[in-house]
């Protein structure tokens, strides 16, 4: 499944300038991908967009982005 997302909050743990920036983004994306049960990831924080492909079920997914400092709405 794939689905657009709007990033909330980040606690950015990618860079010591926390401005949450596109290459804090691309991090964050290939981080994401490298995790069980996610296909792809791009993250687009200026936007707070993130587009997920992933075969997890919805707590799954929310438990997994908030470990990461990511909360989404």
């Amino acid at each position: 499944m794939t689905e657009t997302l709007t990033v909330t909050y980040m606690n950015c743990g990618f860079c010591t300038a926390r401005n949450h920036c596109a290459a804090c983004g691309e991090e964050l994306a290939r981080d994401l991908a490298g995790r069980p049960g996610i296909e792809a990831a791009r993250v687009n924080l200026p936007d707070h967009s993130l587009e997920i492909t992933h075969s997890l079920d919805r707590d799954s997914l929310e438990d997994l982005l908030d470990g990461m400092g990511l909360l989404v709405g």
